[in-house]
């Protein structure tokens, strides 16, 4: 009889969990846990833009520091956190302020850590502002980034209207190349690499872009405790060129809204356009 194939927890794309849902976030995870039959848990997968939940006093800090043997974090810092693009966001140095913090809850281990600088906005995204967080996650450890140009088809419809609303450009192709070359400049010697998210026309852009993974396999089989193989494959039930590894995502669109107020938020939990 062939093995149960291990669990790997999202959470959660759908929406920001961790930073306004902290509490139920944490029982979910327990939920689930505890209800496990044969199936064992090999990681869970957190995405947000706040750091604080995890730290002491936060109500995932004993959950991850305590309880879960393999945690990793896809940390969103963009520059635009507190501005009018990200009203909802901690502001950058609040987040920087707050790494070593974060490391230590991840087991002392700052490759838990998937920085995302994540879309790039044409008009609006700062080298500056990239070149700085680089050092300061470069500094704790942290050896990705993984960035996206911005889509205008989501599960919202077409955000072109927002967008422009928002008074955020669309990217002119000629523009990409030396965009990245820019950052690629500043990653490359700090150790970071740039992972693109589930756009393999970014590969051809810049020497120094690889394919993400933002529920990275190689990532994964690195924190398991047992040094046990992740026996799954790609996700099928995300993007065509998402490369990801096959996960459960335990946010819920209809009740788990985030209040990041994003004005390129592409996900039903941020409610209208």
């Amino acid at each position: 009889m062939p093995e149960p194939r291990p669990l790997v927890l999202s959470v959660s794309r759908r929406t920001d969990l961790p930073g306004f849902h902290a509490e139920e976030c944490a029982a979910r995870i327990r939920r689930r846990i505890a209800g496990l039959r044969t199936r064992s848990l090999y990681g869970v997968v957190f995405w947000t833009r706040h750091a604080r939940p995890f730290l002491p006093g936060g109500a995932l800090h004993t959950l991850v520091k305590r309880e879960l043997s393999n945690p990793i974090v896809n940390l969103t810092v963009t520059g635009q956190g507190g501005g009018l693009l990200e009203p909802g966001a901690p502001r950058t140095d609040e987040i920087l302020n707050v790494l070593p913090d974060l490391v230590d809850a991840l087991h002392g281990e700052p490759w838990r850590i998937r920085w995302r600088f994540d879309p790039l906005l044409a008009g609006h995204s700062s080298i500056d502002e990239f070149a700085h967080i680089a050092s300061a996650t470069a500094a704790v450890g942290v050896p990705t980034c993984t960035f996206s140009f911005p889509a205008y088809r989501s599960l919202k419809g077409d955000l072109t209207a927002a967008f422009d609303e928002a008074g955020i450009p669309p990217w002119r192709e000629a523009d990409k190349p030396a965009f990245l070359a820019r950052m690629a400049e500043i990653a490359t010697p700090l150790g970071i690499a740039l992972l693109s998210c589930a756009q393999p026309a970014n590969l051809a852009l810049h020497p120094a872009v690889r394919p993400a993974q933002c529920i990275p396999r190689d990532v994964l089989e690195r924190g398991h405790p047992s040094g046990l193989l992740l026996d799954l494959g790609r996700d099928r039930s995300q993007r065509a060129h998402c490369l990801c590894v096959e996960s459960e995502d335990i946010g819920v669109y209809e009740t788990d809204r985030c209040k990041g107020g994003c004005a390129y938020c592409y996900s039903k939990a941020g409610g209208p356009t």
